[in-house]
């Protein structure tokens, strides 16, 4: 074991334990400021905590859907949508990198901690060739069921240094909340905007579901009536035994 070896151990931890310092700081302002907004402003700021619990559940998509029709202010939804996600990061990374065969162990977190390690596994091989620029796709398209967590982890895995993972998690992450928000918004408007004709839409969708079906129950039917005019089934060799592909003879 090299001294150079024993030095960069030593420096990982110390690195570790900053990041888990500045999450448990960075966690502490933020709920003061929250604690202050539901003061200062009970409506809607005195509901937060249902925001905080719907992100750590059903994620970024599913809190942002329901902020704005909460009345969220779009400004405050994209600093507590990212914060909140780096904030986890924070504090459950060190866990992740440092101490995994602990906190497996452990009741309540140990099961969700097994499940980031394993998706940061799975998918890590397609990160891989693109480096950061690809860490920061990965927590941005939210289809890869993914997050600021595990795309953390998937860069520890790969070798990135770990100031540029915590920049592409931090720019992923801001970039999703920031597309979430705003997709929401035109979502709503051409729901508003198609809802007179809303109708006509589920009346073709019906009426094309109904074809494709009666094509597939056709074509079925065609296939079952060319089978039983099929060819007769081959005649078997004497010596082959039915059952045993390849092996013909007593001695096969």
């Amino acid at each position: 074991m090299t001294d150079q070896y024993i030095r960069d151990v030593r420096a990982f931890g110390r690195m570790i334990r900053q990041i888990e310092r500045a999450g448990q700081v960075l966690l502490t302002v933020w709920v003061a400021v929250l604690v202050a907004l539901g003061i200062l402003s009970p409506q809607p700021y005195a509901r937060v905590w249902e925001l905080v619990l719907l992100q750590i559940v059903a994620g970024r998509a599913a809190s942002v859907s329901k902020a704005v029709g909460m009345g969220f202010p779009k400004p405050f939804l994209l600093v507590h949508c990212t914060l909140q996600d780096i904030i986890v990061l924070l504090l459950l990374y060190p866990l992740l990198v440092a101490g995994y065969r602990y906190a497996v162990e452990w009741r309540f977190i140990g099961p969700t901690i097994a499940n980031v390690r394993a998706t940061a596994e799975r998918h890590k091989s397609k990160i891989a060739p693109f480096g950061a620029l690809g860490l920061t796709l990965f927590v941005l398209f939210p289809f890869w069921s993914t997050g600021a967590l595990a795309g953390g982890l998937v860069g520890y895995l790969l070798g990135i240094r770990t100031r540029w993972v915590f920049t592409s998690v931090i720019v992923g992450n801001f970039l999703a909340v920031g597309l979430w928000i705003w997709f929401f918004d035109r979502m709503s408007q051409l729901s508003e905007t198609l809802s007179s004709s809303m109708w006509l839409f589920i009346l073709l969708g019906v009426v094309l579901a109904a074809a494709i079906g009666r094509i597939i129950a056709i074509r079925r039917k065609m296939k079952q009536s060319a089978a039983a005019k099929g060819s007769p089934e081959p005649r078997l060799d004497k010596n082959e035994r039915p059952g045993f592909p390849g092996k013909t003879g007593p001695d096969a």
